[in-house]
């Protein structure tokens, strides 16, 4: 059997998403060094896959602080796909970042969310996290990219890159719910 894994290796430039970062957020200031992060998907030793991705949440009005913190995280293939499946709002086929932390220390859990307290403590909605490519959500068209890649803390990639991922996985009969060990790494 293969070993399967993912290693995203970020660029501390990255965490500089805005032109000024003392700013206040805006879809026009939060598009500094976009998609800089790499992407690489081993089989055993060898890379068979490789992408641009963003990695550092830099959606206006969102939180910087849901971005994943450098270490081992997984990833919950195809999850909107199968008997259980979750199809969200996004097109394409996309996969749940799992078993990981973000910068608030909190833990992403196995169903890649975290909850946001709402009144007394309860949680109000959840908060997802992603992988998943650049398209403007459903009911929008499909097709339709946004600007830049914008992210609430998913690892954003490509339309076209995303569908190579998923035929890779196919190829190699990950189905719904497989899980993919991963490592973020940082460099300079």
């Amino acid at each position: 059997m293969n070993e399967l894994f993912i290693r995203i290796i970020r660029k501390k430039l990255s965490y500089q998403y805005k032109n000024d970062m003392n700013t206040k957020d805006d879809w026009y200031v939060n598009d500094k060094n976009n998609m800089l992060d790499d992407f690489h998907f081993y089989v055993d030793e060898a890379v068979i896959f490789s992408a641009k991705v963003q990695t550092v949440a830099n959606i206006p009005n969102g939180r910087h602080t849901d971005t994943i913190i450098p270490g081992p995280f997984q990833i919950k293939c195809f999850i909107g796909e199968g008997e259980h499946a979750d199809p969200r709002n996004f097109y394409g086929r996309i996969h749940g970042i799992i078993n990981t932390y973000d910068m608030d220390g909190q833990k992403i859990s196995e169903g890649s969310t975290e909850p946001i307290p709402g009144k007394n403590g309860a949680p109000e909605d959840f908060t997802r996290w992603l992988v998943h490519d650049l398209q403007k959500h459903k009911p929008n068209p499909p097709n339709i990219d946004t600007r830049v890649a914008w992210s609430a803390g998913c690892f954003i990639m490509s339309t076209y890159n995303l569908k190579a991922l998923g035929d890779i996985l196919d190829a190699y009969k990950i189905i719904p719910g497989d899980i993919i060990g991963g490592e973020l790494m940082e460099e300079e």
